[in-house]
């Protein structure tokens, strides 16, 4: 009769073993998946950020504003009447020191 409470209460160790590791493997995957879940959102809030800014560009380059900064940096363009100047020579590289 003891060996049948010894076999009993190895049973139920075994049982309670599996019940507790199940438990903290669940506690864990959900720990994992809240992270995650956190890492998409800052995510999904950076690409709203930029899609925000991209679409106040679009507003942007709608008005006559815009399509005038577009014209003068993108395209070269300047209006009629306004004196355009180009600086010519090589570009001073960190490297070298200024001569005089």
């Amino acid at each position: 009769m003891k060996l049948r409470w010894v076999v009993f209460w190895a049973v139920v160790g075994v049982g309670i073993a599996m019940l507790v590791t199940s438990v903290l493997n669940e506690f864990d995957r959900q720990k994992r998946m809240a992270e995650l879940i956190r890492e998409k959102e800052a995510a999904l809030v950076q690409a709203q950020d930029r899609l925000s800014r991209l679409r106040e560009r679009v507003q942007f380059f709608k008005t006559k504003e815009g399509q005038a900064w577009l014209a003068r940096e993108k395209l070269n363009m300047a209006f009629s009447g306004e004196e355009i100047y180009k600086i010519e020579g090589e570009p001073r590289s960190a490297d070298k020191p200024a001569t005089k």
